[in-house]
């Protein structure tokens, strides 16, 4: 399955969507992970190297860093693997000719966002032109960071509009757990949230593999 994190607003958690779902698919759904880490800042990557030569067990899973205009000649390598999961972390941006050919050949795309006015306006045009491209490709937005202590006025009328592309999976709420993660394991205190937001979308979106 070929699984594009992505949304044009940057700060909305891409890179950490990323590594939860791979160490979540990785960890209790046992399945095949490769990351493509395509986002110029290569924060997975860098984390990653690191991880892999402070801890003495192989990795869950690797990690390659590839320049968005380099997909289109490594595509029909991934086309050949066998099972599993290709996830892409995405740049932060729509502006480039290249990504077209990445959205193009995405399965599913996971958009995670804040109910936020300006990030929600990013966000509604970002998956317009997504669906533009790829009108086969299946959306999941994932909200992220939630306050349990914040009313989130807007939460009712951005859920309905983001229903016409696609789902709106259960928040991932703000746990200071999910400022600690790493790309080998998951901790016992997000646990129970991890699969309550991403136990959803692989039942939704990626166990049909």
């Amino acid at each position: 399955m070929k699984i594009v994190v992505a949304n044009q607003k940057g700060g909305v958690g891409k890179s950490t969507t990323c590594i939860l779902l791979a160490n979540y698919l990785a960890l209790e759904k046992k399945d095949n992970v490769i990351i493509l880490d395509m986002d110029f800042q290569d924060s997975i990557y860098s984390r990653w190297e690191k991880e892999k030569e402070l801890y003495a067990n192989d990795p869950l899973y690797e990690v390659i860093k590839m320049e968005v205009e380099e997909y289109p000649k490594y595509k029909v390598h991934i086309d050949s693997l066998q099972g599993g999961h290709v996830i892409m972390d995405m740049p932060g941006r729509l502006d480039t000719n290249e990504l077209i050919a990445v959205y193009q050949d995405a399965e599913v795309i996971v958009c995670p966002f804040s109910y936020e006015k300006m990030t929600f306006e990013s966000t509604m045009f970002f998956v317009q032109v997504a669906k533009h491209v790829n009108p086969q490709v299946r959306i999941v937005f994932l909200p992220n960071r939630l306050k349990s202590s914040v009313n989130y006025e807007l939460k009712a009328a951005v859920d309905e509009q983001l229903a016409q592309f696609g789902t709106v999976a259960p928040a991932l709420p703000d746990r200071v757990g999910f400022q600690r993660i790493d790309t080998v394991s998951i901790s016992s205190d997000i646990r129970g949230v991890l699969d309550n937001s991403f136990g959803y979308i692989y039942n939704e979106y990626l166990e049909t593999i």
